[in-house]
């Protein structure tokens, strides 16, 4: 029993001998502070009611943005020591949480807390928020979603910045049921950052290939005709066919182009030409034509076919804007966007040369 005790005491005396250390302040607001008006300081302070001095042995900031300072002499018992730092705002605006790690005698650390909010310069501002609404600065006006099957849906981010001294409350106006919006804030307060998040729904879209999605971001619905920016969402949308089982696959409907290329040879004038081409289903089922996409404006669509029977073709129109082509040779490819599964695009490609 004596044994056991005295092996318990041993222990613990490590726990008493270690320094008593109380944070008068453990964490530091800059509040909202201008990035014109350079670096600003703060400091924090602990008293050491313990019974033997202690030394601050390190500082470690969380990043290179702040700067530590600190005295190494020892800090008797009774007396209270002072961490002063310097944050430096430069091409960082927005709120900021960073950190300070001390290290006191050997084994001992804390985490000094650093907040704060910076309201940006217009240089800094341009960079990280070129696109400006009003009072409110985006990072973009066009979201690309890339390819994305139409059983699939997909988060994209905004982010904004508030460059004014007063708190404004963003809305929006999308009618496109296939893409939501919301905001992380509510209220946008000066300096403050806030992140609109685009939810896109490629199931819900009634077109296929690329589509593009207007939506209205309002800087502060609180204020009457407050400016506004439109921002474009864009994806491509491809049939899907995930749930097809190999032979409903193998019984599906095949698209063919006749021909794949059509080549219009030398053009001269401004005036429109009518082309045509066909579709074919080489395959067991009925082949349905969601879209046909010209990839310039120099071509339209005349006629489209909406579904084509097995073993059955039909016509396809186009017009040849000849005023919207640039002089010299030409290759614009024309997605053909089908129920296909194996193929479901098709490219037809319209070659030529224009005088």
């Amino acid at each position: 029993m004596r044994a056991c005790l005295s092996f318990l005491l041993i222990l613990l005396t490590p726990a008493f001998l270690q320094a008593e250390i109380v944070w008068l302040q453990k964490s530091y607001d800059f509040g909202l502070m201008k990035e014109e008006a350079g670096p600003a300081k703060g400091s924090v302070s602990f008293e050491n009611r313990g019974t033997d001095p202690v030394v601050i042995t390190g500082a470690r900031p969380s990043c290179g943005c702040t700067s530590v300072e600190y005295s190494e002499e020892p800090i008797a018992p009774g007396e209270r020591a002072t961490i002063s730092f310097t944050y430096d705002p430069a091409g960082r605006p927005g709120k900021f949480d960073k950190s300070i790690r001390v290290y006191i005698g050997e084994n001992d650390s804390y985490k000094i807390g650093i907040t704060g909010n910076v309201l940006g310069t217009p240089e800094s501002l341009t960079q990280f928020y070129p696109y400006e609404c009003g009072p409110l600065r985006l990072s973009d006006l066009r979201i690309n979603g890339g390819e994305m099957t139409a059983g699939t849906s997909r988060n994209f981010f905004i982010r904004s910045y508030n460059q004014t001294l007063d708190s404004i409350s963003p809305a929006w106006v999308c009618r496109d049921p296939a893409l939501t919006v919301s905001c992380s804030e509510k209220k946008i307060g000066p300096g403050d950052i806030a992140v609109f998040a685009l939810f896109f729904d490629a199931g819900k879209t009634k077109e296929m290939g690329e589509i593009e999605i207007p939506l209205t971001i309002i800087s502060d619905n609180s204020v009457k005709d407050s400016p506004s920016q439109e921002i474009i969402f864009s994806a491509k949308v491809t049939p899907d066919f995930s749930h097809l089982s190999a032979r409903q696959v193998e019984e599906g409907p095949r698209c063919y182009l006749i021909p794949e290329k059509l080549d219009l040879g030398i053009l001269s004038g401004e005036s429109a030409k009518s082309l045509s081409f066909l579709i074919q289903n080489q395959g067991k089922g009925r082949l349905t034509i969601y879209r046909i996409s010209p990839k310039s404006k120099a071509l339209s669509i005349k006629r489209k076919p909406s579904a084509i029977k097995p073993s059955k073709s039909e016509e396809a129109r186009l017009t040849v804007l000849l005023k919207e082509i640039p002089e010299g040779p030409f290759n614009i490819p024309v997605e053909v966007i089908t129920d296909d599964p194996l193929h479901p695009v098709r490219i037809l490609s319209v070659v030529g040369i224009k005088e």
